[in-house]
């Protein structure tokens, strides 16, 4: 393991250097300062990093595939923008939102030129034979997310999601940006069509373990590690698997008095958040939703395990195992 997180870290150092290149550092101010800012605002920065292994598992040089992955952070970043405002989300990795520290409508325009300098950057690949392949990935990529995102939205208003339903929305939502990453990745890389089909269910399958097991950090990861307030789904009604397994197995009256409230407002206050963590333990859900987001990593390692083995294939199940063990 500690060679993959030296691994990892280089990676990481090499996406923010490039970054910085491609971020303006100069001109039009008042969109180029929110744009430095949200860049800046740390993380694991999985999305870039999964890029380049899944090039380097292709068996070509990782850092052929470091604007593709520059790109997609970008890309990844504009969305949590934008997320962020329909959400009235007030905190951001630990720090103010944009639409928080500036405006709405400058959140709005620093989201809309990162899609254009998302772009910008994979024209360092005009001249690859698969250019137009690493282009339409991108955008199909970008099309998935934001139907992921109104699917999010309509959810909102509808007391009847299932957790298919809830499924379906975030295969779109989060696995699809991770799909992105992992064929752009094995684009740049020559991957054989096979190779991209098994990049991309294992980047599917990634996405779905990592957002039900944000979903159970959501009510018990430590605050200051997690940056952003502990039971911020129930605050914003968010149906998440933990709200939609609830609904299916709740029995006492004031389990469904708490949940009942939860679907008529939309929400709840922060003080009913600790009565919620409470019936989730109690019920077991939390533990549940803990071994379906395991079971997905699981699934992934498998399928990652059919490429060619090499050193970056070795990693990409590393990866999966080191975000199963994650607390933020």
């Amino acid at each position: 393991m500690q060679d993959f997180n030296t691994q990892y870290n280089f990676y990481l150092n090499q996406t923010e250097i490039l970054m910085n290149e491609l971020i303006p550092s100069s001109g039009m101010e008042d969109i180029n300062e929110p744009f430095r800012y949200i860049m800046s605002g740390g993380g694991k920065k999985i999305r870039p990093v999964l890029t380049l292994m899944c090039c380097g598992a292709m068996g070509s040089d990782p850092i052929k595939a470091l604007h593709a992955a520059c790109s997609i952070e970008i890309l990844h970043n504009f969305t949590l923008v934008h997320d962020d405002i329909m959400d009235k989300s007030p905190m951001r990795r630990g720090k103010p939102t944009i639409h928080n520290k500036w405006d709405e409508a400058t959140a709005i325009l620093t989201g809309d030129i990162m899609v254009g300098y998302a772009y910008k950057a994979l024209e360092h690949y005009h001249t690859h034979e698969r250019c137009g392949e690493i282009y339409s990935t991108l955008t199909r990529g970008l099309i998935d997310v934001c139907e992921g995102q109104v699917m999010d939205m309509r959810f909102n208003t509808n007391r009847n999601v299932s957790i298919s339903d809830y499924l379906i929305m975030i295969e779109k939502k989060t696995s699809k940006i991770l799909e992105t990453c992992a064929l752009m990745g094995g684009l740049v890389g020559y991957g054989s069509d096979w190779d991209l089909s098994l990049l991309s269910s294992y980047a599917i399958n990634l996405g779905l373990a990592f957002q039900i097991q944000d979903d159970v950090l959501d009510l018990t990861a430590d605050e200051t590690e997690f940056g952003k307030h502990i039971g911020q789904d129930i605050i914003e009604g968010k149906k998440t698997y933990l709200i939609l397994t609830a609904k299916e197995r709740v029995k006492s009256d004031s389990d469904r008095e708490l949940l009942r409230n939860f679907f008529s407002n939309n929400g709840l206050p922060e003080e009913e958040v600790p009565a919620m963590r409470e019936m989730m333990v109690r019920l077991n859900i939390i533990d549940e939703a803990t071994t379906v987001a395991q079971s997905y990593f699981e699934k992934a390692k498998d399928i990652i395990g059919k490429l060619n083995l090499n050193t970056h294939v070795e990693m990409l199940k590393m990866l999966a195992e080191s975000l199963n063990k994650r607390s933020k």
